[in-house]
């Protein structure tokens, strides 16, 4: 089961934000992982805040307007706040992962563009938040991804076969360990996000997926 803390007032960035014109931002949330009881969430100021949402972790949110650029994302049945986001001055959408910082309370937001060129249809978004190095190979791509660090991976070396060999795995004492080797599907249709953490029960890093279906999805580069 999983626990989580709250952090029970707003910081004063968000109080004191100047609020938004309506429309002219919006954000999708992705939780790495849920309490059960954890109930629907709006984003707020201290003056406004938005319709009540579902904080979902197999897929987006829906785009949700946020009522500033600096809010709190507010649990309607706790009535705490779960995290504190500011977003970037530049650009007006925005995708929100929300992570659990382990012994602090609340959520630690990662915020990026919804509309990011680098971050294309196949592709793969790496967070890792546990505490060793993370290793992969996708197709013939190699990276690592140290503790508390994103980045987007393309995966290379597989051509127009609609199938890739995956690997990913954890740095641990100096040596690679295996965490899962697999098939993993080439889209020209979705993107994905891919959390590692610490198992709480096994006490182990293990990971989650999540694809992301895309509306007008750019091709998958020929060089493959």
């Amino acid at each position: 089961m999983i626990r989580l803390g709250f952090i029970c007032v707003f910081l004063l960035s968000v109080a004191g934000a100047a609020p938004l014109k309506e429309g002219e931002v919006e954000v999708r949330l992705l939780a790495e992982r849920i309490p059960r009881d954890l109930g629907k969430v709006v984003l707020a100021t201290n003056e406004a805040r938005s319709e009540p949402a579902d904080l979902p972790m197999n897929n987006l949110s829906r785009p949700l307007k946020p009522p500033a650029r600096a809010f709190s994302v507010w649990s309607v049945d706790r009535n705490v706040s779960i995290a504190s986001i500011q977003l970037p001055e530049e650009g007006n959408s925005f995708i929100v992962l929300l992570l659990l910082p382990g012994s602090e309370p609340g959520y630690r937001p990662v915020v990026i563009p919804f509309r990011d060129p680098s971050f294309r249809a196949g592709d793969i978004y790496f967070y890792n938040n546990a505490d060793k190095t993370v290793v992969g190979i996708l197709g013939t791509a190699k990276f690592s991804l140290e503790p508390k660090r994103g980045k987007v991976v393309r995966p290379r070396g597989f051509g127009d076969e609609r199938y890739y060999h995956a690997m990913l795995g954890v740095r641990d004492g100096g040596e690679n360990k295996l965490i899962k080797s697999m098939k993993w599907p080439s889209s020209k249709t979705t993107r994905n996000y891919v959390f590692f953490y610490m198992d709480p029960v096994k006490k182990r890093v293990t990971y989650r997926a999540v694809d992301e279906f895309l509306v007008s999805p750019e091709p998958i580069e020929e060089t493959r």
